[in-house]
């Protein structure tokens, strides 16, 4: 196995890590790989979340005098709201984090 991670580190045509692992997208490191990778991943988790405040939304507005549709509706609705914040702030900890960290590395 020890071969095959020298013989990878090697190659100019594979882009390793520090620890010999091959970075999947062409990344030169973990760092690019997160940079890479994070606005997507953000995307989606935020287009669900969005997409669940309509849902709840509209059970909210259907429930027609129902008490229980009513707060189930309400329950959603603070649900997602408190998803898109929690996205928001992973989002925002993960870019300075990696940020600073970027900085710090010779």
């Amino acid at each position: 196995m020890e071969f095959i991670i020298k013989a990878l580190a090697a190659n100019d045509d594979v882009n390793t890590d520090n620890l010999g692992l091959q970075l999947v997208g062409g990344a030169s490191s973990i760092q690019d790989l997160i940079t890479a990778v994070l606005p997507w991943v953000s995307l989606a988790a935020g287009v669900i979340a969005f997409a669940y405040l309509i849902y709840s939304g509209f059970l909210y507005l259907s429930a027609g005098g129902n008490a229980e549709s009513a707060k189930k509706g309400q329950q959603g609705i603070l649900n997602a709201i408190i998803g898109l914040i929690i996205i928001a702030l992973a989002y925002t900890i993960t870019t300075a984090l990696v940020g600073t960290l970027g900085n710090a590395n010779p």
